[in-house]
């Protein structure tokens, strides 16, 4: 009898340790295998719109202006540098913003373009390159150049760091198909203290992809490329006040012996395709809207300012196909 148990305690045992290994060979790091040399397209779209209503006692020149931006660009990534730095893995990368009918469908443009007398290259385009170290846990440092884009560019190109280095951000061990998890980041150099974006993301399944191809009218279409398998990861981030709305100044203001008051609502959607194979963005598509009632007011409350602001905007990131694979 007392055979029997130990027969089945081993069992029990082994079924255990069975399914913790099994659970252990589902997860997927998703982060993006890179390489020295390599170099991967994206086309951008990013479109939004801000309104803004201004009620004032006096001048406000740090006014938040409205409008809209409008971009859609093709960027080129090149991986200049792979290196190890106190245990994690630095990526030195270099974008360039190029037209899209300034290349032949098959050539790679050049990492530095002669100018011409204006500062232009070939294309009429100025050089518009930046280079950024993305580190393994999605943080991004030491960028360079981000100046010579426009606001509308910047824009384009931070919504795509964002998408592309997304995944470090997950858990580190790896996800599996179903599984949910949160975290929470701050929102840095805002006008009103105290604010986060509450994140919520879910491994939703495994489904077919594949890089986009891109048309000579440099508009991405599906092709012929072989299909392979993404994680669809979908993430729910909804904007967080901590701060009193009484008193929500951010120590800048506070410097300037202003005092800020107010709240903040926002959600942002984010459905990622992410390769099992590369761990590289496939497509990504953001919706979010925001909103902000805002007074920013002196010290002692004689003149006032009074914002409301409301934005709303929709991005898209796709991976281009390797077309000088195709086109020999």
């Amino acid at each position: 009898m007392n055979e029997c148990l130990r027969f089945l305690r081993f069992c029990l045992i082994l079924t255990v340790v069975r399914c913790e290994a099994r659970g252990a060979a589902d997860l997927v790091i998703l982060s993006p295998k890179l390489h020295v040399g390599q170099i991967i397209r994206y086309q951008i779209g990013y479109r939004a719109t801000t309104n803004t209503n201004t009620e004032s006692t006096v001048a406000a020149p740090m006014a938040p202006t409205g409008g809209q931006m409008n971009a859609n660009i093709l960027l080129q990534v090149e991986v200049e540098d792979l290196r190890k730095e106190a245990g994690e893995t630095l990526a030195r990368l270099r974008t360039r913003i190029v037209a899209a009918d300034a290349i032949a469908p098959n050539a790679i443009a050049p990492a530095n373009p002669t100018p011409d007398s204006n500062g232009a290259g070939k294309s009429g385009m100025r050089d518009k390159t930046v280079e950024l170290t993305l580190h393994s846990d999605g943080q991004v440092t030491d960028v360079q150049g981000l100046d010579k884009l426009s606001a509308d560019e910047r824009a384009a190109w931070q919504e795509w760091v964002a998408r592309f280095g997304g995944a470090a951000a997950f858990p580190e061990k790896g996800v599996k198909p179903g599984e949910k998890w949160k975290s929470d980041e701050p929102i840095p150099n805002s006008l009103l203290a105290g604010l986060s974006w509450e994140k919520e993301s879910e491994y939703v399944n495994d489904a077919p992809c594949a890089a986009m191809q891109r048309t000579p009218q440099g508009v991405p279409a599906a092709g012929q490329q072989q299909q392979e398998t993404c994680a669809v990861i979908l993430t729910t981030a909804i904007l967080k006040q901590k701060s009193s709305p009484k008193d929500a100044t951010p120590q800048d203001y506070k410097l300037h012996d202003l005092r800020n008051m107010g709240t903040a609502q926002g959600k942002n959607q984010i459905i990622s395709y992410f390769s099992l194979k590369t761990g590289l963005v496939v497509r990504a598509t953001e919706d979010a809207n925001q909103s902000m009632n805002l007074t920013v007011a002196t010290a002692d409350g004689s003149n006032r300012v009074h914002y409301a602001i409301d934005a709303e905007s929709h991005a898209r990131v796709l991976l281009l196909a390797d077309e000088s694979a195709n086109h020999p």
